[in-house]
């Protein structure tokens, strides 16, 4: 029951919705690997996904390996023997990986950590079982790992993609968002000796970010170099409420003003109250600002007309609604629970953009029209010869109706913070995310798929055999996050 009056029986969750979208290899053994999966009520898909994915993600380095390979006889780091005859890549967005397995295995080994142990902390906290516990400790020993790696190479704070099990020079504004996700949530459940590490971590990295002004410079020519380097807290959505956050919550643990202090000067360029991503980008439209993307160039956008290519705008909204949430804890008198609802239901309009109801799923490439808003998909696109792959990336080398299952993770984390802290819009989210409970299967625990085995060149169906970095601890989490709100029995 929510509060409000809308009633959610769980027991009548359970049945499947909607067509569903073609089988391929990875999703057949997926099946396979959860017998029985469509007749299930929500707590025992939560608790048989949670099961997976744990014994899935565990490496004997204690690093959470980001994406298992989904191959017939169950999860398994990927070999580069899985990647024979296919169209290979070795460099992504200024990291040069020692071997193909490594984006697979560690791009978001921090991701995947950060959203385990924030997906158990909670489920600890609605339930209290021990196995909760001590699955949050596995998560958070990764964090450590990957954390202790910037200590030993003189640069505390800096959280590294741990591409081959160690350190790297690379990193993006959203390792540290599911840094502070878990550590923020394991806090509560944590020991006291834990929790003198969390409050030194967040100190440090807030530290770390104050010093080199907030940049990531994918540590190319390190940070006196600051030609390639890309300003969070100059980006004014989404990425500058992860700054916000992480020095927000280094004075709620320090109670030291510098932070605060720096909190107040981070938001000084933000926008993220008033504009998402995609507010950002018709603003540029409107006043003749906006130079068209790579991206645009990919999907055939015709900017001329007042159109541009969507390229990973609308799942942000988990990034902003986290941080929202960490802000508001850390500085209530600065941001008070009256401004984190209304930023809430800002963010939270984008959940139609790019959803398929029938499918319930997301597109990852599609056009936005400046002029009312609404979206088509991509038919795909001619391929770009290897050397313009947008960062490297084959993935980024045309666009079609492919579906990522990153952003269906992220809605249906940000619907349960709407639930817990925007009354206005508790009902929409709430329906939701009970309705992607009901219709969850396991092909939707696939990174990407190809909903009717046309959408991506035979020579990049690999993409399709990779669980999810995201999805499957967004969805137990929210499940557990239901159970401690009260909104469905």
């Amino acid at each position: 029951m929510l509060a409000g009056g809308l009633v959610l029986p769980m027991s009548g969750l359970a049945a499947s919705g909607g067509a569903q979208a073609s089988s391929s290899g990875a999703s057949d053994a997926l099946d396979a690997l959860l017998p029985g999966f469509g007749g299930l009520s929500p707590e025992q898909k939560a608790r048989q996904i949670e099961a997976l994915t744990l014994a899935g993600r565990r490496h004997p380095s204690g690093i959470m390996i980001c994406m298992p390979y989904v191959a017939a006889d169950g999860l398994r780091p990927v070999r580069a023997a899985d990647f024979e005859g296919q169209d290979q890549f070795s460099f992504n967005f200024g990291h040069k990986f020692k071997s193909v397995t490594d984006f697979f295995t560690n791009e978001n080994s921090i991701t995947a950590s950060g959203s385990h142990l924030a997906a158990q902390s909670i489920r600890y906290k609605a339930n209290s079982e021990p196995a909760a516990l001590a699955a949050a400790r596995e998560a958070y020993r990764s964090l450590r790992i990957v954390y202790q790696f910037g200590i030993e190479h003189g640069v505390p704070g800096f959280m590294g993609k741990p591409f081959h099990f160690e350190y790297s020079e690379h990193t993006t504004g959203d390792q540290y968002l599911h840094t502070i996700w878990g550590l923020w949530n394991f806090y509560d459940i944590a020991s006291e000796p834990e929790r003198a590490e969390v409050r030194d971590m967040f100190i440090t990295m807030a530290d770390y970010q104050i010093k080199v002004d907030y940049h990531i410079f994918n540590r190319k020519g390190g940070e006196g170099d600051k030609s390639n380097a890309w300003n969070n807290r100059l980006d004014p959505t989404d990425y500058n409420a992860i700054m916000a956050a992480m020095v927000a919550a280094a004075y709620k643990m320090s109670g030291d003003t510098k932070y605060r202090d720096a909190y107040e000067f981070v938001i000084q360029t933000a926008k993220w109250r008033t504009h998402r991503r995609l507010d950002y980008i018709v603003e540029q439209f409107k006043n003749g600002t906006y130079q068209p993307q790579k991206w645009d160039v990919i999907a055939g956008a015709k900017v001329d007309e007042g159109e541009f290519a969507h390229w990973e705008q609308i799942q942000h909204c988990q990034f902003l609604a986290i941080s929202a949430v960490i802000i508001h804890e850390s500085l209530p008198d600065l941001f008070t629970k009256e401004d984190l609802s209304e930023t809430l239901a800002l963010w939270w309009a984008d959940q139609p953009v790019g959803f398929d109801p029938v499918d319930w799923n997301y597109l990852y490439w599609f056009i936005v029209s400046t002029k009312d808003r609404s979206w088509r998909p991509v038919e795909m696109t001619p391929r770009l010869p290897r050397e313009e792959w947008m960062g490297g990336h084959p993935m980024l080398s045309f666009a079609s109706k492919w579906v990522y299952a990153d952003c269906l993770a992220r809605f249906q984390w940000t619907a349960m913070v709407v639930a817990r802290h925007c009354p206005p819009k508790r009902d929409e989210a709430v329906a939701f995310a009970s309705e992607t409970l009901k219709r969850f299967s396991p092909r939707h625990l696939l990174w990407i798929s190809d909903p009717d085995g046309k959408q991506i060149p035979p020579s990049l169906n690999y993409f399709t055999r990779f669980l999810s970095s995201e999805m499957p601890e967004n969805l137990f989490a929210s499940y557990w996050e239901g159970r401690r709100l009260n909104l469905w029995t």
